[in-house]
């Protein structure tokens, strides 16, 4: 079969891949190949051709089974926000929006969680004893950030509402120091964590995102609560929610409390939809937030849940620009007010992004959960002991 392919190779002016094509046909035609050891032109195996294409479906291949895993060790899970920050790029989703001011607008994101967190309803039926570790790779991911228009994104959330068996939101407000994308993280960490089931969404006030910049956080976030008292408005009388639940950490408290306080006092009757009001380490000044904000809010909302604690990471990194002691803090300086649930949660985590096990308390997020899916007074709630003081009743994490 050697000197027929050399033959062909020059009569027709076949290359040897063509001219290997053609020889897988001629046993059918009556040859035989010729063995190396009898002379003849040598000729490249009929696997030539696909080691050839092997690297490109190797790469394709590899792809896929990347995005098969990620998909099989990740959930994807969509929140959706209002900012008023302005849009830093048009490419990417890290930096999507950044720390300076814009105008309110509106979207969703996706965030991928690794699977095996538990969620707390999982927890609990399953007893799962896992924490969420602190590798990066670990950690939930922003993948998309996807801006909408505003009646689109009013019926997409509308609907997603719709969907819930209680017809609820919650919307989080986050505090300084806090990237647009920090806070997409956070909101689907939390929304995964508490098995929430109808739709998360959080405010993006704009935060620089750095430590050092609290002067510049302390006057924008001033500056977003008419935009918040506006969007929380339209929540409220569009969107046909029935429970809907304010979670404000650090520096966010500011806006949300002040922008829930006039909402309430224009529009009165959508009260009955703001299910809670919780501050989680609120970074305002005690004696403001006792003057101001605590009577208002005792008045206004239908329950107010205040965490404190000194040792909240934001909190105690805000100190160095601050005097006076803040709503937040535990301890002597513990803010007691007929009207609001104070809880003393100075020895569990109040950045409600950690992982948390319900049995142990680990987290403010394992009561936020029974508040929330229960509406479980703090009497009720497992995780907590009465704490009766001079100055009136609290409650403190029980110890793990």
């Amino acid at each position: 079969m050697g000197k027929v392919l050399q033959k062909i190779i020059r009569l027709n002016g076949l290359n040897k891949l063509a001219a290997l094509v053609l020889a897988s046909f001629l046993p059918v035609a009556g040859c035989s190949p010729m063995p190396a050891s009898q002379g003849g032109t040598t000729l490249p195996s009929a696997r030539t051709s696909a080691q050839v294409i092997a690297p490109a479906q190797s790469e394709l291949k590899s792809k896929e089974d990347k995005k098969a895993a990620l998909k099989k060790s990740s959930a994807l899970v969509r929140v959706y926000y209002a900012t008023d920050r302005s849009r830093a790029s048009q490419t990417g989703t890290a930096n999507f929006f950044g720390g300076q001011r814009g105008t309110l607008s509106y979207g969703s994101c996706e965030v991928s969680i690794p699977r095996y967190q538990k969620t707390a309803a999982q927890e609990e039926l399953k007893g799962a004893s896992q924490e969420l570790s602190q590798q990066s790779d670990n950690q939930p991911v922003l993948r998309k950030v996807a801006p909408l228009e505003y009646d689109d994104y009013l019926s997409r959330l509308g609907m997603t509402i719709a969907k819930s068996n209680k017809k609820s939101a919650f919307v989080f407000v986050h505090g300084y120091n806090v990237t647009f994308a920090d806070a997409a993280r956070r909101t689907a960490q939390m929304k995964y964590a508490l098995g929430f089931e109808g739709a998360p969404i959080f405010f993006s006030w704009p935060s620089k995102g750095r430590s050092a910049a609290y002067p510049a956080d302390e006057a924008d976030v001033e500056w977003a609560q008419p935009d918040l008292k506006e969007f929380l408005k339209d929540l409220a009388a569009k969107s046909k929610a029935q429970n809907i639940y304010l979670i404000g950490h650090s520096m966010g408290n500011r806006a949300l409390a002040k922008a829930y306080i006039y909402l309430i006092s224009e529009r009165p009757e959508l009260k009955k939809v703001f299910r809670e009001v919780i501050l989680v380490a609120p970074d305002i000044e005690s004696d403001q937030f006792k003057r101001d904000i605590a009577p208002a809010l005792a008045a206004s909302a239908n329950r107010t849940t205040l965490y404190c604690s000194s040792n909240d990471v934001t909190l105690k990194a805000s100190t160095k620009f601050r005097n006076n002691p803040r709503a937040g803090d535990s301890g002597s300086n513990l803010i007691l007010f007929d009207g609001i649930e104070t809880i003393d949660a100075t020895n569990v985590n109040t950045g409600l992004m950690r992982y948390f096990r319900i049995s142990d308390n680990s987290s403010v997020l394992a009561d936020i959960y029974l508040l929330i899916r229960y509406g479980k007074k703090p009497s009720e709630r497992s995780g907590l002991k009465t704490v009766n003081a001079s100055l009136g009743q609290y409650w403190r994490f029980r110890s793990r």
